[in-house]
């Protein structure tokens, strides 16, 4: 094998290694946490130009469907700790 040869192998080598290991390297996607997900509603709510008040209608709808999830929570949990 000549010296040409196994330069451009090592260096093959290398870029595949490379690649490998910043493939590695990319945190774990995680799911968004429910103030998230409300925030990104809210943001997308913004940027459809939508009249104030189909804008407020909407806005409040998110609101309330979050105080729900919140108020749905403590009652899911509220039978464990009598029980």
């Amino acid at each position: 094998m000549n010296a040409t040869a196994r330069l451009l192998l090592a260096a093959l080598a290398a870029l595949g290694i490379a690649a490998l290991a910043g493939c590695a390297s990319h945190p774990e996607q995680r799911p968004y946490t429910a103030e998230e997900t409300r925030q990104l509603q809210l943001e997308a709510l913004q940027r459809r130009g939508l009249s104030q008040q189909e804008y407020e209608h909407q806005r409040a709808a998110i609101l309330r469907a979050d105080q729900v999830e919140v108020a749905g929570d403590g009652l899911r949990q509220a039978p464990a700790l009598r029980g």
